[in-house]
C-alpha cells in the first residue's frame, strides 16, 4: 500500500523493507508440482520413437531392452 502525502511516499519504505525481509526468506511459489511446462519423464509422456528404438525387436514382446548378441573376433593370423 502506498500513500503520498504532499509528494512524500509515507509506506513505501515500509513496504520496500518488508519486501527485503520476504525475499530473504525465499518463499514457496504457488505454482503446481507439474504443469504444462514439465518435463516428460515426470508428467508420464513418452517419446514412442524412442522406446522403440531403445527397445529394437523386443519392442511390444518384452519388458527388456534388445541387446544384440555380443560378437566373437577371431584372429585372421591363426590358422585353424
Amino acid at each position: 500500500m502506498d500513500v503520498e502525502i504532499d509528494g512524500s511516499r509515507a509506506f513505501h519504505c515500509l513496504n520496500e523493507e518488508l519486501r527485503r525481509q520476504v525475499d530473504k526468506v525465499a518463499p514457496v511459489l504457488n505454482t503446481p508440482p507439474i504443469d504444462a511446462r514439465s518435463p516428460d519423464p515426470q508428467t508420464g509422456v513418452i517419446n514412442l520413437p524412442g522406446v522403440r528404438e531403445q527397445y529394437g525387436k523386443n519392442f511390444g514382446v518384452s519388458a527388456f531392452p534388445y541387446r544384440p548378441p555380443t560378437p566373437t573376433f577371431t584372429s585372421p593370423l591363426l590358422a585353424r
